[in-house]
């Protein structure tokens, strides 16, 4: 048995190295992947476009602009004092917000009235405006408290006897708030559960089409030789490709790795034999490469990227969508790879995940067996 599953699996080989193409598609794609995706979605906001209209005029209010001007989160564009140009520079595009300063502004606050300001916001883009509004309300009442402050100490009144909160706030996992941190792992998961399907989906198609299918057919080969001989090699370049992209989310973005290695080779190989009998699944029944390579796509793609929690929080979805995420794997690999790099996750804290996983690869894999003895057994 184990001499034909290599013999099987040798003829596969062979094949991955006449054909350059499914050898970078195996090897250099993922990491090609990752580095795009790693640099192109990002949640960090910063420099957000800014304008600040001063109808007040003051020592206080020039204070505040440079405040504003010295903001990493801000890009302070335009600097006015016309009111009338408001409308027109979020038309055009100018600015995301707009910091207006209306007349009295520092005389309300050396007087301890409520002093408000008006924040115009461009709402066509509602996460980045919400995050605008709310670093720049951040911004405006420290600086507000900080002026206070000042004018007591001036006038004689101790800046103790200012109410205060002494909050300290401890954040684990992801200290500094960065989306890579949290948008890498979650791509491994995504760009495996894409590559591991498109990888077999051409196997036995590819048999049908050159012809070589009767050879198969004919051959002493039983359908689990067969179908264990073709996954092989696959898997063994499946490994390969998550050693490159975990080195490459680890030295590339710095993303930290605090958790166990053997962990994720358990997890990343569980996965990668569900994702593998995906496509071989789907080369069996099509017969053609272009159909079972379309349908990999689709029934990978749209999964991991909607249904995993990689972008949109699963809490945040319908019930039915929260349901169908269940019977989603890469929902629960990303979780994994997340505990994985950012919060230390061990052997024991991933059985779950792992045995989950393995069994639905090992239900793809036995209706992969039927399939294949249907087919030598009638040629269907």
């Amino acid at each position: 048995m184990m001499r034909r599953i290599r013999t099987i699996a040798r003829k596969e080989i062979l094949h991955i190295r006449r054909d350059p193409r499914s050898l970078f598609l195996a090897i250099g794609q993922p990491a090609v992947l990752i580095i795009l995706f790693g640099f192109a979605i990002s949640f960090d906001i910063r420099h957000i476009d800014t304008a600040v209209i001063d109808l007040d005029r003051t020592t206080v209010s020039r204070d505040l602009v440079a405040r504003v001007e010295a903001a990493d989160a801000f890009n302070l564009r335009i600097r006015t004092e016309d009111y009338g140009r408001a409308g027109r520079i979020l038309d055009e595009g100018l600015a995301k917000i707009i910091v207006v300063i209306p007349t009295g502004y520092a005389r309300d606050l050396a007087a301890g009235r409520a002093a408000p300001l008006q924040l115009l916001v461009d709402g066509c883009d509602s996460n980045t405006g919400l995050i605008a509004m709310g670093n720049m309300s951040r911004l405006i009442q420290g600086f507000a408290s900080d002026v206070l402050v000042r004018q007591l100490g001036q006038s004689g009144t101790a800046p103790m006897s200012v109410p205060t909160v002494d909050t300290r706030v401890r954040v684990w996992f992801n200290p500094d708030f960065t989306s890579t941190n949290f948008i890498i792992p979650g791509l491994i998961a995504v760009i495996m559960s894409i590559m591991t399907a498109m990888l077999t989906s051409l196997t036995v198609a590819r048999e049908w089409e050159n012809g070589t299918m009767e050879q198969l057919m004919a051959g002493p080969g039983r359908p689990v030789e067969i179908v264990a001989g073709k996954l092989l090699p696959y898997f063994g370049l499946g490994i390969v490709q998550v050693a490159l992209i975990v080195l490459t989310g680890r030295y590339v973005f710095g993303v930290p790795f605090t958790g166990s290695f053997t962990g994720l080779i358990a997890a990343s190989a569980a996965f990668l034999l569900y994702g593998l009998s995906i496509g071989m699944l789907l080369s069996i029944v099509t017969r053609s490469q272009q159909l079972a390579f379309l349908l990999s796509i689709i029934l990978t793609m749209l999964p991991s990227f909607i249904l995993s929690g990689f972008i949109f929080p699963i809490s945040n979805m319908p019930l039915l969508l929260r349901l169908l995420s269940n019977a989603t794997p890469a929902r629960f690999y990303l979780a994994a790879l997340r505990g994985i790099f950012l919060k230390g996750y061990g052997f024991a804290l991933l059985w779950g995940t792992i045995a989950g996983t393995a069994a639905f690869a090992a239900f793809f894999l036995l209706n992969c067996v039927r399939k294949m003895r249907m087919r030598l057994d009638g040629g269907r």
